[in-house]
């Protein structure tokens, strides 16, 4: 194995070659602007998703971002990937021969008398055995130098390097694209048109922002260029890699070949000990089939001929790998919380739609679809700003379909995806509201009501169409 071999030819910008345009793609995901207000930072960066969402195109659009705008000598710059056979073929190939090949044989630097800054990016590092303490090492020992790290599962990324990269590493996550995003990948790539600048709805504000709504966005033309972009969301998903196969048939293919299987059979498979792998895809078809619904484990064991803890185990493996999101019925008894049962839904509509092999969609599984929609929408906003999410169900049956409480107040919100909306059709949040509001906490001052076309307030109620809803 010629570790420095391997590097040459991975890192083509220390020969003065450029990034191949594929690699970087004509437009830039949101994240990217918050990886580059990070690279000061000393802190460790982790940019965190599924497979193929585009956390390597990323890496590269930084990469050439710091040869191109910042001037950086292109040696200084080291990319490699924890899953690459040439550098790490058994479990004896460390991390630390690596990067000491790359300063002694490349850089010809002393790691401890670093001229300046040095930046290695490693792709899909949780590949690498104890990664993280020879990272926690590099780190305290204040070398020049910046990491920044992508990994597929947020589990097993950290649930061994929790303790030891304390304060010293910074969660990016990276998941697919929401409506929103995919609307302005949508102009760049087939209309060819700017972009529509939907301004985020601001939850500690939302008055000013439905007003800000009503004023500048709301409009019949505004309305039908979007609803249709959004029709081919609720059909194809968010991720970016669709707009290089637009053909349905082709796209659905490869969703259930590279990323649902490849990533159960490659992702999970090497980071759990998983004695029946197939029942992991069986999962995720039984969940598309039964998508927003909830579910008692005890009742999906029967289904699968397994023990509950194995069953849990199993779907918590699933939201770690970002393929599924599992909410908890709310309550302010977390006993009741442990015990209820589960809502459980596919993370992207996509994946949903290419398991259950739908190319149409009717007015009702819109509806089905929009929900999931929504949870993922409040999954990626709790991820990244640590709150929490719920659904809630009460003993008379009556739902609210999410539940965002962000530790200070709690916002309940409920899923109408239609432009008939009856009084009765929001009774439960109305309740909900009330009745959160007559403890002394009052930390329920509004709830927001998700429609397909209806925007307006009504007292403590926020409705807002999916396709403005930019959270």
């Amino acid at each position: 194995m010629d570790i420095k071999l391997s590097l040459i030819t991975n890192n083509i910008w220390w020969k003065g070659e450029k990034i191949n345009p594929q690699f970087l793609l004509g437009r830039k995901r949101k994240e990217f602007n918050e990886i580059i207000n990070n690279l000061e930072s000393k802190r460790i960066l982790s940019i965190i998703g599924p497979r193929r969402v585009g956390k390597s195109t990323l890496i590269y659009q930084t990469i050439n971002y710091l040869i191109n705008e910042k001037k950086i000598d292109s040696k200084r710059i080291l990319f490699f990937s924890g899953d690459d056979p040439s550098l790490f073929f058994n479990e004896n190939d460390k991390l630390s021969d690596v990067l000491e090949v790359y300063f002694n044989e490349i850089l010809q630097e002393s790691i401890t008398k670093i001229s300046s800054k040095v930046y290695i990016f490693i792709d899909e590092i949780h590949f690498i055995k104890n990664w993280q303490n020879y990272l926690k090492t590099y780190f305290d020992r204040k070398y020049n130098i910046k990491f920044i790290v992508t990994g597929s599962s947020s589990l097993h990324l950290f649930k061994d390097a929790n303790e030891s990269l304390l304060g010293r590493i910074e969660n990016l996550y990276v998941l697919p694209l929401t409506f929103n995003q995919f609307l302005n990948f949508h102009r760049t790539y087939v209309s060819k048109e700017k972009d529509i600048d939907i301004p985020k709805f601001d939850l500690d504000k939302p008055e000013e922002s439905l007003k800000k709504l009503q004023k500048r966005y709301y409009n019949e033309e505004l309305k039908i260029t979007i609803q249709k972009v959004l029709n081919e969301y609720i059909l194809v998903g968010g991720y970016p890699e669709y707009f290089e196969e637009r053909n349905i048939d082709i796209w659905q293919k490869r969703l259930a070949d590279d990323i649902i299987t490849r990533g159960i059979y490659k992702d999970i498979l090497t980071i759990y000990s998983i004695k029946s792998p197939e029942i992991l895809e069986k999962l995720m078809y039984y969940i598309a089939d039964n998508n927003s619904q909830t579910f008692s484990y005890s009742g999906m064991t029967k289904n699968f001929s397994i023990d509950t803890v194995t069953l849990i185990s199993y779907v918590g493996y699933l939201k770690q790998a970002f393929l599924i999101n599992v909410l908890e019925n709310y309550s302010t008894n977390i006993g009741k919380v442990i015990r209820s049962n589960k809502k459980l839904s596919i993370l992207d509509n996509g994946i949903q739609n290419s398991l259950l092999k739908k190319k149409e969609i009717s007015n009702n599984d819109a509806g089905h679809i929009v929900e999931a929609m929504a949870d993922f929408d409040i999954r990626l906003l709790c991820e990244k700003e640590n709150y929490n999410q719920y659904y809630y169900r009460n003993a008379n049956k009556e739902e609210i379909d999410i539940i965002l409480d962000r530790k200070i107040d709690i916002i309940p919100i409920e899923v109408k995806y239609t432009n008939q909306i009856e009084n009765s059709d929001t009774t439960t949040i109305k309740n909900f509201i009330e009745k959160n509001n007559q403890n002394k906490l009052g930390r329920t001052k509004y709830g927001i009501v998700i429609t397909k076309d209806i925007l307006k307030t009504e007292n403590n109620l926020y409705f807002i169409p999916y396709w403005l809803l930019n959270l």
